[in-house]
C-alpha cells in the first residue's frame, strides 16, 4: 500500500526521517509531504506516534492530466468498495496550485462524481455525501498538471495536540516545535531551556519526547479507527505496544521562561492537561536578564523569540542582541536553535552577541516565511 503524509513546507526531511525511524521504510520527500510504502499497521504507527506529521493519507492514485475530466476518470477507476462502507458518507476536499481554467471546487465536484460512479458501478449503491462531517474524507491535490488522490486516515490534523487548552496569541505549532527539537539534535539526556516559552509548546513537546509519550494515542477521533479497511484487533495491538514504550512522568531537565504571567499560567495549564505536572519547570522572568534565573548547566536552548510588531519593539535587533548575549552568559557552551521571521536581523544580533550560525532553513507557515537558525558560541 502506498501512503503520503503532509507536513510543513521546509520540514519534509525531518518528517521523512521520523517516518523512516518509526516504521523502518524508505521515504520519498516531496513538497510539504512525504511518500512511503507500508501496511495499514505502519500507517497506524505513524498516526499514533509521529510528532512532525499533520495528516496521513492512503494514496489512491497519482498522475498527470490535461483536463479536469481526466481527474474524474482517475477517481472513477479506483475501487472504493473496500474503502468505504455502504452506510458511510464521504466528502472530497481539493487543494490546487498553478494556473488552470477551473477552481478547487470544480476539482472536488469532479472527484466526487468519480467516487459515486465507481461505487455505483461496483455495487449498485449510491454513496451519500456529507460535506460537514463525513465518515470518509478524500483529498484531491492538483499542482500544475499533476494530481494526487488520497484518503485521509488521520482526520483532524495531528498538530492539534490533546494538551493545548491555553494558547499564546503567536504560539508555535507543536509539529514545528517537535521538528525544531530534532533539528537542534536535542537528546533527552541533555538539559533544555526555552527562554521565550509562551504557552509552553517547546518544553512540553520535549517532555513528551523524553518520556516516549505518543501524542496520537491521546486522540479519540482518529479517522482510521472508523475506516473499514483498518482491522480493529491490529489497532488494539499497536496501541498496546506503543503504550508499553511510554515512561512514567518524572522531573526532567527541561525549563521554560517567559516575561508574561499569563503565559506562564498558560504553560502550567497545558502541562497539567498533558499529564506532566512536575516534569517541566516554568518560570516568570526576563530573558534579557537570564543569569538571574538560570543556576544550572544548559546544553541546548530552543525557542521562538518575539517579533518586533508582536512586542511593539522599536528596535528588534537590539532586543535580540540583549537576549542572545544573556543566553551566552547564562549558558556557556550552549547551542541554540530559534525560529524567526527576519533572519538578517537575527543573524546580525547573533554575530554581535558572540554566536556563530551553523545552519539555517526556511519554512512556510501559512502565508508567512520563517527561518530556523542553529548557532553555537
Amino acid at each position: 500500500m502506498k501512503f503520503f503524509a503532509t507536513t510543513i513546507h521546509g520540514l519534509e526531511d525531518v518528517a521523512a526521517a521520523e517516518v523512516g525511524q518509526l516504521i523502518g521504510v524508505p521515504v520519498e520527500v516531496d513538497v510539504a509531504k512525504v511518500f512511503f510504502d507500508s501496511s495499514t499497521e505502519g500507517c497506524a504507527v505513524v498516526n499514533y506516534a509521529a510528532r512532525t506529521i499533520n495528516k496521513v493519507y492512503l494514496m489512491l492514485d497519482r498522475g498527470f492530466f490535461g483536463r479536469v475530466e481526466e481527474i474524474e476518470r482517475a477517481a472513477r477507476n479506483v475501487d472504493f468498495t473496500g474503502l468505504i462502507g455502504r452506510g458511510q458518507s464521504f466528502a472530497v476536499r481539493a487543494k490546487r496550485s498553478g494556473v488552470h481554467d477551473f477552481t478547487s471546487l470544480d476539482v472536488a465536484a469532479a472527484v466526487g462524481r468519480g467516487v459515486i460512479e465507481s461505487y455505483r458501478l461496483a455495487t449498485g449503491f449510491r454513496l451519500g455525501v456529507n460535506l460537514n462531517e463525513p465518515d470518509v474524507e478524500i483529498l484531491a491535490i492538483v499542482r500544475e498538471n499533476e494530481y494526487i488522490l488520497g484518503l485521509n486516515t488521520t482526520g483532524e490534523s495531528l498538530h492539534r495536540r490533546y494538551y493545548r487548552v491555553r494558547y499564546h496569541r503567536s504560539g508555535l505549532s507543536p509539529t514545528v516545535a517537535a521538528a525544531m527539537l530534532s533539528i537542534a539534535e536535542w537528546r533527552p539526556s541533555e538539559s533544555l531551556l526555552d527562554p521565550f516559552c509562551g504557552s509552553g509548546t517547546i518544553p512540553i513537546e520535549a517532555a513528551l519526547k523524553a518520556l516516549h509519550i505518543h501524542v496520537g494515542l491521546r486522540r479519540r477521533d482518529l479517522a482510521m479507527e472508523r475506516l473499514i479497511f483498518f482491522d480493529k484487533e491490529m489497532l488494539r495491538r499497536v496501541r498496546e505496544r506503543l503504550e508499553s514504550e511510554e515512561k512514567e512522568p518524572h522531573r526532567l531537565e527541561i525549563a521554560g521562561l517567559d516575561a508574561s504571567p499569563k503565559s506562564v499560567e498558560a504553560s502550567e495549564a497545558n502541562l497539567k492537561r498533558a499529564g506532566l505536572e512536575g516534569c517541566v519547570r516554568f518560570m516568570l522572568g526576563d530573558a534579557t536578564r537570564l543569569e538571574r534565573y538560570v543556576d544550572w548547566h544548559v546544553d541546548k536552548a530552543v525557542f521562538n523569540p518575539p517579533f518586533g510588531v508582536r512586542m511593539g519593539l522599536s528596535n528588534p535587533e537590539e532586543f535580540y542582541y540583549k537576549a542572545f548575549t544573556a543566553i551566552r552568559r547564562a549558558a556557556p557552551g550552549c547551542r541554540i536553535t530559534l525560529i524567526v521571521s527576519k533572519p538578517v536581523v537575527a543573524q546580525r544580533a547573533l554575530e554581535r552577541a558572540g554566536w556563530t550560525a551553523v545552519s539555517e532553513r526556511s519554512i512556510v507557515l501559512g502565508s508567512i516565511s520563517a527561518h530556523i537558525i542553529c548557532a553555537e558560541q
